[in-house]
């Protein structure tokens, strides 16, 4: 057989047509890819949005000691920068999705064409073929590709090819880790690093350990089926796999990684919702002030500021160890007061009974419930919605003596749930700061979850009572009477007001016996009080007085006002007495310090409002005078339950009925108060010794003193009291040597 013989034009004919043939190939390629970023295959985005990527980043609420409280958020997502992530982070992260990261420019060719023959044509797990700059591409810009066909899911690979190398000209591969860890999911409504961190760990990203990044790295996978919370056997199975391949990576040593995946997994779990945590209620109404806000203060181009994807940063004058012990002694008392009510009160309604009864209050409540009005709605006769609202199905309730989340699983009536839930105890609590106004803690309820109404609100008022009576004692002061100046202990004498007026005192003084005015306040005996308001003979001086003071709902200038017959908030209450702490200066409450950007920028700052409203002198002789209640008084277990060693000055309050119970306590540096009741007046403890304001009110503050006093990080004060600035000022405290044997003397100073 003849050879056939090597002919050059031939070679050269074939070596043309191969070359235009690869040129071509490779001309095809750019153009397809030019066409492709000019939106051949859809809309692109452009530099910009590649360079301003819209996320939503939730609000961050900060406390005072730099604490996170919580956020507001339709994605919850905080951004952070390349410099706040911990180095296991980007060790776990490259060797997992992207060992070659750093040698490729967005597309790697080894890793897609293993990804195409060994998974795509011979059916073997060898992994994808996107690298990190191609899947941060995905979660930028593309929406849900999961059950997409395969010519949909194809061109979108295209675009995120182009994509990828747009990133990786735009961006370093540092900035490009940082936007992929700002912009994954983690699952438990926690997006970007940051957050997850805080959900998990309750830590900054900086401060994450080798196995902690290694699980945040194993989520990204699966959010929802690699939850650590939910299922901690699959996550720990993923995160030794992560570990695993940082040690491949040469990131781990053998012996390291082997012990770290012996390592169960220690969540510190911080759910994002804004119904759990500390300070809910100040974070639910703070919501509302910066909303607010964001109507009355537009950005630079007149858009309005989002709370919830914008991105920013407020920080509250909350301290978060002092609103830990708060509701640590609110937990404590209130499970224990639950437990006493239902006792007292056991087969009765205790709506029936009492000087504020309401017997059809049950049936009331029953029709301005939502389900009686949806019930009405679709045509239900009345026999009908009654037959409905007295079956039993199972519900959540809320209990102290359900789950860590207060939640009990029961089967009870719709009806039997509302008589249930007009009996659970409520609670109001503020702790300020005397000098500057600043509020530490805050509770307006037991549960935001289960009770929405804030008792600390100025729109929530109740009946103060005794709580009143220091700005009749201070009146009394500014007119004249001292600490010593004696009241008989007779019926009130108001000339032309009310002459029928004759409440009731405590017996701890016969009748005619003269009193030391002081001894009077540590008592709280309502008919010393009220022989002084009578002495005084004009309310219209205690309104103003209180007006001073910063009170400024509604008073009817009546006598007996003065035993605190009116409706106060506890904000009011709480920084009217900072009047007695702080030498006679009101300082206004206020738990908002500044709003920042997400960059830092400030963009509001709100500061100390402070008047002078009454003398310091009075002030001074007052709050010694309200350290008698502390000392002797109607709170003197304050000291010898909680060892509160320290001076201290305050005023117990307890309305007709034992509706209402309150406790009011301070220091030159914080005054504290807190109310007890119920949501209805007419749901009230049956006794005293439950529902007086020294036993209801009185033991959260106490407990609240105890622990923040005890923390030694806190720094608050035990000093005294300042003394006035007035070198003439001098008043006796000491009455023992003044004769009280007189009878029937009236004394007016």
């Amino acid at each position: 057989m003849a050879t056939k013989k090597y002919n050059p034009k031939n070679f050269w004919s074939v070596f043309r047509r191969v070359q235009i043939a690869l040129w071509s190939f490779v001309l095809f390629v750019v153009l397809f890819f030019i066409g492709v970023n000019y939106g051949l295959l859809g809309e692109m985005p452009d530099l910009d949005a590649i360079q301003n990527p819209h996320n939503e980043f939730s609000t961050t609420i900060y406390s005072s000691d730099y604490e996170v409280l919580g956020s507001y958020y339709t994605e919850n997502r905080v951004e952070v920068s390349y410099d706040e992530l911990s180095p296991y982070l980007v060790q776990a992260l490259i060797s997992t999705e992207d060992k070659r990261f750093y040698d490729h420019s967005g597309i790697d060719l080894k890793s897609l064409f293993r990804a195409v023959v060994l998974t795509g044509l011979l059916r073997r797990d060898a992994g994808g073929g996107s690298t990190l700059t191609q899947q941060l591409a995905k979660n930028l810009f593309h929406d849900d590709f999961e059950h997409a066909g395969s010519i949909r899911r194809m061109f979108q690979k295209l675009k995120e090819w182009v994509l990828a190398a747009k990133l990786e000209r735009t961006f370093t591969k540092e900035e490009i880790i940082n936007l992929y860890l700002n912009t994954v999911e983690f699952g438990s409504l926690s997006y970007g690093i940051k957050t997850a961190s805080f959900t998990y760990f309750y830590k900054s990203p900086r401060e994450l350990k080798p196995e902690e990044a290694a699980l945040l790295v194993a989520i990204v996978n699966a959010p929802s089926r690699l939850n650590p919370k939910k299922y901690p056997e699959r996550s720990i199975v993923r995160r030794n796999l992560v570990l695993d391949r940082m040690k491949e990576a040469g990131y781990l040593a053998a012996a390291q990684c082997d012990s770290l995946k012996k390592k169960e997994i220690k969540l510190n779990f911080h759910n994002p919702d804004y119904r759990t945590g500390l300070a809910t209620y100040m974070r639910e109404n703070l919501r509302q002030e910066l909303k607010n806000w964001c109507e009355k203060n537009p950005k630079p181009d007149g858009s309005l500021w989002n709370i919830y994807e914008d991105g920013l940063k407020v920080f509250t004058t909350i301290d978060s160890r002092m609103q830990k012990y708060a509701e640590d002694a609110m937990a404590e008392q209130l499970t224990y007061l639950q437990d006493a009510f239902f006792k007292e009160w056991k087969g009765k309604d205790p709506w029936k009974s009492g000087t504020r009864a309401k017997p059809e209050l049950l049936d009331k409540m029953m029709k301005q419930s939502e389900r009686y009005a949806e019930l009405k709605a679709e045509g239900k006769s009345d026999a009908e919605i009654k037959q409905v609202f007295n079956t039993k199905i199972p519900m959540t309730i809320f209990s102290w003596h359900g789950d860590k989340s207060s939640s009990l699983d029961t089967v009870m009536s719709p009806l039997d749930s509302l008589r249930y839930y007009l009996q659970i105890v409520q609670v109001g609590f503020l702790a300020m700061d005397a000098r500057t106004g600043e509020i530490k803690a805050w509770i307006g309820g037991p549960n935001i979850r289960y009770f929405q109404l804030d008792h600390t609100k100025k729109s929530t008022k109740r009946q103060v009572g005794s709580t009143m009576k220091p700005f009749l004692y201070g009146l009394a002061l500014e007119r004249n009477y001292e600490p010593c100046s004696l009241i008989p202990y007779l019926a009130p004498e108001c000339n032309g007001i009310d002459a029928s007026w004759n409440p009731d005192g405590t017996d701890k003084w016969k009748e005619g016996e003269l009193v030391p005015m002081k001894d009077g306040l540590a008592a709280s005996d309502n008919r010393v009080t009220a022989r002084i308001m009578c002495d005084i003979n004009d309310p219209n001086l205690l309104v103003e007085f209180a007006r001073r003071c910063g009170i400024e709902s509604a008073l009817e200038a009546v006598p007996s006002l003065c035993l605190g017959t009116c409706d106060i908030s506890l904000f009011e209450m709480v920084g009217a007495y900072s009047c007695f702490a702080n030498l006679g200066t009101y300082s206004k409450p206020y738990f908002i310090k500044r709003i920042e950007d997400k960059n830092g920028n400030v963009l509001a700052q709100f500061g100390e409002q402070h008047k002078e409203a009454i003398a310091e002198n009075t002030a001074y002789t007052l709050t010694e005078m309200m350290k008698g209640v502390i000392d002797r008084g109607t709170a003197a277990r304050l000291r010898s339950r909680y060892g509160l060693q320290m001076p201290l000055a305050g005023k117990t309050g307890t309305t007709q009925g034992n509706a209402d119970a309150w406790f009011i306590c301070y220091n030159p540096d914080i005054v504290v108060g807190a109310w007890v009741g119920f949501e209805q007046p007419s749901v009230h403890f049956a006794s005293n010794s439950s529902g007086a304001g020294a036993t209801a009110a009185m033991p959260i503050v106490g407990g609240f003193l105890r622990k923040s006093f005890n923390d030694r990080t806190i720094k608050l004060s035990n000093s005294d009291f300042p003394f006035p600035a007035d070198s003439t000022y001098s008043v006796r405290f000491d009455c023992s040597a003044v004769d009280t044997s007189a009878r029937n003397e009236s004394i007016t100073p």
